[in-house]
């Protein structure tokens, strides 16, 4: 293994965890913030939308700066935002500020720091052979730094005000402008400046993919692994305290989530390398929906909750290092950050939607049985999807040598 690429994937994977992980802890927020600044499950679920929404629409952007300068400095500046945001967040005096501070800045932030940026650099920087394995161990990440930050937010959370946890978390993320120093492109095999064609620039790779129906597919399925993911995660904990459940159940229940995950996302990884990456996605999703379905349905208990926990985990986020995978291995690595975070739009769009309408939802109905259900339904939709998509390279991958 070249050393360049080890440091490269070292950091980067740092980067996701930090990120990632610090992410994932929301939920255990939702019950604290709300008493203290008298919000609905709906205004909380709007901060953490908003979140969602800005890194979506802001990630192509980020993408593109990132295949034109190196990630580098988009991660060292996006790592300051997402500092600030949690900062602003943690010192707000009401609903309107929080949003700000964890919606806005906090979205700007992991648009710079999160899989889209960083999976761009690891995937340009491997060979094609080992490129599925290389983004399964960088987005492997995200979950490890899930299964740590999870119950050490909890603790922090047992033992001090949710504003002072929420600063120890901005104090933790400051690390990622250290981290991002080793993200230096220059010499590593595969960038542009080793040989690829210079004519290939952003403008074209997003013409020739805006133009091929399955780039749209593979952008509709990820919005559904958003949608899954981004209600799971925030309204999980407090659904269980409404069955009588403690707080730190929920939290037991999203390491589980991040620990089952790491090998979930590894073995995503190296199915992606050996079989058709669209029937792997596929069958992920068709699993997502029925571990889901068979949860709502069970009789509730600890035991049931971690179960699921440990199945949601091995499902949860593999579909991120198949679905880079994809758009490197159909449109080129080039403008893999760009062309990958256009798709990510698509995930964070339902990712909005998880968050806000999930809580929209239960202030309407009290119950949150509409939202399971559109769960179940989108993860079957989410597989056909990727069953009908055409795994076949396109011209600019082929001139890239991407498949070699």
């Amino acid at each position: 293994m070249h050393p360049s690429w080890l440091g490269v994937v070292i950091s980067g994977a740092l980067v996701i965890a930090l990120s990632m992980g610090v992410r994932q802890v929301s939920g255990l927020f939702l019950s604290p913030v709300a008493i203290d600044l008298g919000l609905s499950r709906e205004a909380f679920g709007i901060a953490v939308a908003l979140q969602n929404l800005v890194w979506g629409l802001t990630q192509p952007l980020a993408g593109l700066l990132a295949d034109r300068y190196g990630a580098r400095p988009v991660v060292l500046i996006g790592g300051l935002m997402y500092v600030a945001g949690l900062a602003v967040a943690a010192l707000a005096p009401d609903a309107i500020v929080f949003s700000l501070g964890l919606g806005v800045l906090g979205g700007l932030g992991q648009s710079g720091t999160a899989y889209a940026v960083v999976l761009a650099v690891i995937g340009r920087a491997a060979p094609a052979a080992r490129r599925s394995l290389a983004l399964g161990l960088g987005a492997t990440a995200g979950s490890i730094g899930m299964f740590v930050l999870v119950p050490a937010t909890g603790a922090l959370l047992d033992f001090f005000d949710w504003r002072s946890a929420m600063l120890v978390l901005s104090a933790l993320v400051a690390a990622t402008a250290l981290l991002a120093w080793p993200l230096k492109e220059a010499g590593l095999a595969g960038t542009a400046a080793e040989g690829e064609p210079a004519g290939v620039g952003a403008k074209m790779a997003a013409e020739a993919a805006a133009g091929d129906r399955d780039y749209w597919l593979l952008n509709l399925g990820f919005a559904v692994c958003g949608f899954q993911l981004a209600f799971i995660a925030i309204y999980l904990p407090i659904i269980l305290v409404d069955k009588g459940f403690e707080i730190a159940t929920g939290a037991m229940v999203l390491a589980a989530i991040g620990g089952c995950n790491i090998l979930g996302t590894y073995l995503a990884g190296l199915a992606g390398g050996r079989w058709r990456k669209t029937r792997v996605l596929a069958a992920l999703y068709v699993a997502r929906a029925v571990v889901i379905a068979v949860f709502v349905l069970a009789p509730l208990s600890r035991a049931s909750v971690l179960l699921f926990g440990a199945a949601i985990g091995l499902l949860w986020t593999g579909t991120v290092p198949l679905t880079s995978g994809l758009v490197a291995d159909l449109w080129g690595r080039r403008n893999l950050g760009f062309l990958f975070g256009i798709v990510y739009v698509g995930h964070q769009i339902g990712a909005f939607a998880g968050a806000w309408a999930a809580g929209l939802i239960f202030d309407r109905t009290g119950s949150f049985d509409l939202v399971w259900g559109a769960a179940i339904a989108a993860g079957l939709a989410a597989a056909l999807c990727h069953l009908a998509l055409d795994e076949v390279p396109r011209p600019l991958a082929l001139a890239e040598g991407t498949t070699a």
